[in-house]
């Protein structure tokens, strides 16, 4: 399971600020499997400074996008130069123009968005010229004769990102390894979606939650919302039309924000401190209903149910056969944790997501009276004192142990709880140099060489086999 890999905006880092439904992110690139950098040079093309930047970038303990993302964009526009320069008459140029042709319902529009925002200084898309932001065709078609080097350069950077994604498909299914892509609620105010279809996502409301024990005054995320009875009219196209590319990219998906399809929280000015559209309980759950619906033809979905969720939710979800999330340190009622080998058949069992603390983090802050709560739940923990705030290894095997031996269908463990390790991915409600920066410590081509790695791979193996996953 990987967080969303659709594109961003330069230099932003939440990989949930998408500017797309659509297509892959090329700051994943792999440039040592891209046969334009390669023959230019590849890293011999760097500058002596650019050496010196991308030597810091390396030796960073967390990921420094302020170096990543002026590396990784001048060396791909040093391939693109290279791959232009061989002519369309070249094998790789006559396959960009063929896969371009048949993803051009979506590619078109995203590469032109991308290449007039970068053209308006990365001002959003409704700041720019009025012809240029209410998409008048003149204008759209003079921009893509102007801007046509840059249009084309985003769209091969697409089929770089899908070329690549089809081989570590292909590997992985050899492997017997199935993908789960992370597949967001809503995509970002100055996206291309937006700018394509204002009135499907609307930008005279902004999206949020509401009131919850976390916050008095709920979340305003700033971010649009959906016009679903709008999108109805359509037939759905655009919902349809993303979840046929979803399923195309990903042997599973995570729906973000689950409720989101049942109800929407929104605000603006006349209700300030927001609202529910639909309004009322039936309406919600024929839409969420509905929407499920959609989203799990012919496609294996796993719903995110976390947050503040009434319970027709869940049972809509349960009536479609669609797993929900059990979050280990959030399934309790009261003071009582319930045992996960009574957990739902059909849902997902983990020890922590990339929104809440580590594993190990968590055990140290909690409570004696939580921990001994745990302990009490937990058959793995028997002749252990729960109580003891030290996150030994007795106590981590016990809890990913029970993880495995849950009952729910699926499970998954985020790295770092395999590991033990602290550091997490994200504070929600924070911004800054530590979300979203997490890197693992070894390369992936020299993770098996690693003695802590190999040792913890065995033990998960062990575990795994003995609960019969």
């Amino acid at each position: 399971m990987v967080l969303p890999l659709l594109p961003t905006a330069p230099g932003d880092t939440s990989p949930y600020s998408t500017r797309t439904a659509f297509g892959l992110n090329p700051l994943f690139l792999d440039l040592s499997s891209l046969p334009e950098f390669q023959h230019a040079g590849g890293e011999t093309s760097l500058s002596a400074e650019q050496h010196r930047m991308l030597a810091e970038a390396r030796a960073a303990a967390a990921v420094r996008y302020d170096l990543v993302f002026a590396l990784k964009g001048a060396a791909l526009r040093t391939a693109y130069a290279r791959f232009e320069a061989e002519g369309p008459a070249a094998g790789r140029a006559q396959a960009f123009a063929a896969w371009a042709a048949g993803q051009a319902h979506w590619l078109d529009t995203f590469a032109l968005f991308t290449a007039l925002s970068e053209a308006h200084g990365r001002r959003a898309w409704w700041e720019w010229p009025a012809p240029l932001r209410d998409r008048h065709p003149a204008a759209l078609d003079e921009a893509r004769r102007t801007l046509a080097r840059e249009v084309r350069f985003h769209a091969w950077l697409q089929w770089l990102c899908a070329e690549q994604w089809a081989a570590v498909r292909a590997h992985a299914r050899g492997l017997g390894v199935l993908l789960c892509g992370d597949e967001p609620f809503i995509i970002g105010q100055d996206s291309a979606d937006c700018w394509a279809n204002p009135t499907l996502l609307r930008r005279d409301a902004r999206l949020g939650v509401p009131p919850d024990d976390f916050s008095a005054t709920g979340q305003d995320w700033g971010l649009p919302y959906f016009d679903f009875p709008a999108l109805s009219a359509t037939g759905n196209a655009w919902l349809r039309a993303r979840a046929a590319h979803a399923a195309a990219t990903y042997d599973v998906r995570r729906i973000d924000h689950a409720v989101g399809y049942f109800r929407q929280y929104i605000r603006d000015a006349a209700t300030p401190d927001g609202r529910f559209v639909p309004a009322d309980e039936p309406a919600q759950r024929a839409l969420g209903e509905a929407n499920f619906r959609l989203f799990s033809e012919g496609a294996g979905i796993v719903a995110e149910d976390l947050g503040v969720i009434p319970p027709f939710v869940r049972e809509v979800l349960g009536q479609l056969h669609l797993p929900g999330y059990c979050v280990m340190r959030w399934e309790r009622d009261g003071g009582t944790y319930r045992d996960p080998r009574a957990y739902p058949a059909v849902s997902l069992a983990t020890t922590g997501t990339h929104d809440t603390e580590t594993l190990a983090g968590w055990w140290e802050a909690e409570t004696p009276h939580t921990r001994a709560a745990v302990a009490a739940a937990y058959p793995e923990f028997q002749g252990m004192d729960g109580a003891d705030a030290t996150f030994t290894p007795r106590v981590h095997g016990a809890l990913v142990a029970a993880a495995l031996n849950s009952t729910s269908d699926l499970c998954i463990l985020p790295w770092q709880d395999v590991f033990a390790r602290r550091e997490r991915v994200n504070l929600p409600g924070t911004t800054g140099p530590s979300n979203w920066s997490y890197r693992v410590e070894w390369d992936m081509d020299v993770l098996a060489d690693q003695p802590e790695a190999a040792a913890r791979a065995a033990w998960l193996r062990r575990l795994t086999q003995e609960a019969g996953r």
